[in-house]
């Protein structure tokens, strides 16, 4: 489970409420986003092995989590051992559970 609030919303950006669980930080792509506090670890791992990310979601504890990433980072995410959504370009993230589906990181810690 992530740290979110129960009230947390999807989307919900820029709001007082959203600060709570969000970090703005400046990606390495050069642009600033808000980013939810229970991704921001493994997204900064991710970004110092040079994969470019385009967006991300911790889920809330009300859905699955996902990172997106850009076409040219998707091999390197799959030998990373990401497991792929049945969306293009989307794996869910280690650090947050995978609800309704085998946990396929449970128990092991991220390389």
């Amino acid at each position: 489970m992530c740290n979110c609030p129960k009230n947390a919303k999807f989307g919900n950006y820029g709001s007082e409420e959203s600060r709570k669980y969000r970090n703005v930080v400046c990606t390495p792509q050069g642009r600033r986003q808000e980013i939810d506090n229970c991704v921001l670890p493994e997204l900064k791992i991710l970004w110092s092995q040079g994969i470019k990310t385009i967006e991300s979601c911790c889920g809330h504890n009300k859905s699955n989590g996902y990172i997106a990433v850009a076409d040219e980072s998707i091999q390197q995410m799959q030998t990373l051992g990401y497991v792929e959504e049945t969306r293009k370009n989307l794996f869910y993230p280690k650090s947050t559970p995978i609800t309704n589906k085998f946990n396929h990181y449970q128990n092991k810690s991220m390389k």
